[in-house]
């Protein structure tokens, strides 16, 4: 049995059931990276031949401006304490600080809390995805205020979460349920750096340097969604000739 087969017809339907296309897509691509691997120091005579995957391209999804304000109208309403923060102020706090850095929630967690100096927030290079770059964000006077909220504590790190990432996505599908957005995978925290991505992009500016990517193909398939960049644009159909006419009235019965 060839390498291929055994991908198509065994693993893939067995270990893979039910996993999206692009976990599909990683495997076959690491297999193939593994021979490729093999056969530099002459170790494999012949390589397998691997087909690629086709992954199906979704439209990103970001958030619109409405989306965000009812977001944040949510998070208010979050129920308990975090610690010794109340659970609105902190949840506030981290899509303020999502949507204005446009970083992942992951480096957003960990950023130490000797690096929010106001209106400073520096997120290390060790923290962020690759741990090559820091970056250095100026937030607004807003977001400034829920920041200063939140480190109102002795913990490490500005956002000082204790409990488990689970926790954590629970909570934050009852926000977003809550207004009105639904739970899916498209709303998790990933959507506010789309969000940031996207509504920079509609303003004109840089968002494939902001988010720190290294081709403009990466942010505009996976980052763009064109319900926000789109908007203030002329609309395609805007530049079609127009050339269906609402029917004329009837002419009036007479009784």
């Amino acid at each position: 049995m060839t390498l291929e087969a055994f991908l198509t017809t065994v693993y893939v339907p067995l270990r893979l059931r039910g996993r999206s296309p692009e976990s599909v897509r990683l495997l076959r691509h690491a297999v193939t990276q593994f021979s490729r691997w093999l056969g530099r120091p002459a170790l494999l005579e012949l390589r397998p031949t691997v087909a690629p995957e086709l992954v199906p391209q979704s439209v990103p999804r970001a958030f619109t401006a409405d989306e965000l304000v009812r977001l944040a109208d949510s998070a208010r309403y979050a129920w308990g304490w975090v610690g010794p923060i109340p659970a609105g102020t902190f949840f506030r706090a981290l899509i303020a600080v999502g949507l204005e850095t446009g970083e992942r929630i992951n480096a957003i967690l960990k950023t130490p809390r000797h690096c929010w100096q106001r209106p400073t927030l520096t997120v290390p290079a060790s923290i962020r995805k690759g741990r090559r770059q820091e970056r250095v964000y100026e937030l607004s006077p807003e977001a400034s205020d829920l920041v200063d909220a939140v480190t109102r504590h002795e913990g490490p790190t500005v956002f000082w979460w204790v409990a488990s990432g689970t926790a954590l996505r629970k909570r934050w599908k009852t926000i977003t349920r809550r207004a009105g957005l639904g739970d899916g995978r498209d709303v998790q925290f990933h959507a506010l750096r789309r969000s940031t991505a996207s509504h920079l992009a509609a303003a004109g500016l840089d968002a494939t340097a902001y988010l720190g990517h290294s081709t403009d193909r990466i942010t505009r398939r996976s980052y763009l969604d064109p319900r926000v960049v789109d908007s203030r644009r002329p609309k395609a159909w805007q530049a079609i000739p127009r050339v269906f006419r609402p029917d004329p009235e009837p002419p009036a019965q007479s009784a």
